[in-house]
């Protein structure tokens, strides 16, 4: 209970600073309805100028000097796109994505010494709840089904760093101010791109250059009937699991948010004490929800790409 009540407040005060965030006046810009309160949170934008003010402390002053910072390099280095086509300016995704794989190294790197130091294991409670994450969840229920022997071993780094960089970039965008990295289809078929780029590498590694065909179409079926029907049929279904990787991600993190935002809209909506109550309420059972969303959608993502990979190694 004593635990329950700290989280509860947290919580609590996330919805208020969200109302607050987004009431007319109590943000940066007003807006005139949900579409357009969805849209201005949910969508990636460059990363704007800061204005000092004489009211700022210390850390409010430096990290708007790091802010001018980025400005000024998108305004000048990163200016122009890269061969015309890709716009490589800093936004505030791409500033997520950069959180959520320093948090993967001030995390994990400690973690490993720690490990390695003590070779009789640790009696911290942090070095075990990661401990028991990396083996429970990564080991057991995602690597070791899909894989065998040696094998298990060298996919291990892998799917251990893709299961908490997207678990982090889930988890930050949870915080109040913070973005959903993988609310951004770019990210998420980014990753979903290194499966595929796994599979065809691992396929083509284990059984030939062949793979594209032995590897996808069943033993045993008269090569003219296998080039001409079943093969475009399997190459297609090859290029579908990336695809369904990418949207599942996508549409699971930013289906919660958008639900949260129209809750608390509502509020503003009806300007009524009753509607508000509800609204309240509503947004913290989604946000508790989400939670649970956040954790489960990084295991499934990297599950899925665990099982696509591992049967690349075997023949249909």
């Amino acid at each position: 209970m004593k635990r329950i009540i700290p989280l509860a407040i947290v919580i609590i005060a996330y919805v208020l600073f969200l109302i607050f965030f987004m009431a007319p006046g109590g943000g940066h810009h007003e807006v005139s309805g949900v579409g357009e309160l969805v849209d201005s949170h949910l969508t990636d934008h460059v990363i704007e100028h800061a204005h000092a003010s004489p009211k700022d402390n210390i850390l409010t002053t430096n990290l708007k000097s790091l802010n001018n910072a980025i400005v000024h390099l998108n305004e000048t280095v990163l200016k122009d796109k890269l061969f015309g086509i890709f716009d490589m300016r800093i936004t505030k995704w791409v500033m997520m994505l950069w959180l959520a794989m320093l948090c993967c190294i001030a995390i994990f790197i400690p973690l490993a010494i720690t490990i390695k130091k003590e070779k009789m294991g640790s009696e911290s409670r942090w070095v075990n709840m990661w401990e028991m994450l990396i083996v429970s969840t990564v080991h057991n229920e995602i690597v070791e089904p899909n894989f065998e022997g040696k094998y298990i071993k060298t996919a291990m780094p892998y799917f251990s760093t893709l299961f908490f960089f997207i678990l982090f970039c889930n988890y930050l965008g949870m915080i109040p101010g913070f973005a959903t990295a993988t609310g951004n289809l770019a990210v998420t078929g980014g990753l979903a791109i290194l499966t595929l780029l796994l599979m065809i590498g691992v396929g083509v590694v284990k059984q030939g250059p062949l793979w594209f065909y032995k590897g996808t179409v069943p033993h045993g079926v008269p090569f003219v009937l296998g080039i001409m029907l079943l093969w475009p049929i399997e190459l297609i279904g090859l290029l579908i699991k990336p695809f369904a990787l990418t949207v599942r991600l996508f549409a699971n993190m930013t289906a919660g948010h958008v639900v949260i935002l129209i809750f608390i809209f509502l509020v503003m909506m009806f300007q009524s004490y009753f509607v508000g109550i509800g609204s309240i309420v509503g947004a913290l059972m989604i946000y508790l929800l989400e939670l649970l969303v956040a954790f489960i959608q990084a295991f499934i993502f990297v599950t899925l790409s665990a099982m696509f990979i591992g049967s690349s190694m075997h023949a249909h």
